[in-house]
Order: C-alpha cells, then sequence, then structure tokens
C-alpha cells in the first residue's frame, strides 16, 4: 500500500499527516511499529463501527420513522 496514493484535500489534515509520518518514520522498534499499525487498524474499525451507530440512531435516516413535512410542521410517528 501506497500512502501516497491516498489524496487529503483539507489542509490541516495534510499537516496532521505529515506530522505522524515523520514520527512513525523515526520510530526503529519493529515491535513498536507492529503495535502502532495494529492500532491504527483498529482505530479505523472503530471509526467505522461509530458511524454505522450514528446512521441507525438518526430518525432522519431510520427506515422506522415517518416524517411528513406539509406547510413549515413536522409530524413524526
Amino acid at each position: 500500500m501506497n500512502p501516497n496514493s491516498i489524496e487529503l484535500t483539507n489542509l490541516n489534515k495534510c499537516f496532521e499527516y505529515e506530522k505522524v509520518a515523520r514520527d512513525i518514520d523515526s520510530i526503529s522498534d519493529i515491535d513498536e511499529l507492529k503495535n502502532l499499525a495494529k492500532s491504527f487498524a483498529k482505530l479505523y474499525l472503530k471509526q467505522e463501527e461509530v458511524l454505522s451507530e450514528l446512521k441507525w440512531h438518526n430518525p432522519a435516516l431510520d427506515k422506522n420513522w415517518l416524517i411528513i413535512v406539509k406547510e413549515n410542521w413536522v409530524i413524526q410517528f
């Protein structure tokens, strides 16, 4: 996997990535690198779990809710 093939469009995220990349480049202990890679993988998966939970708990996205909008009134049931 080549990290240069992933484009970040937010300037703050670009700077944050550069900082993390330099920190990773400075690591010489292979066990520390393994743990770091495992942590990033687990954080990514946790992020997917949280986003999935947010989707299911958003009434606007929940198929069990019916929202009727008429003349500036919103009725939910």
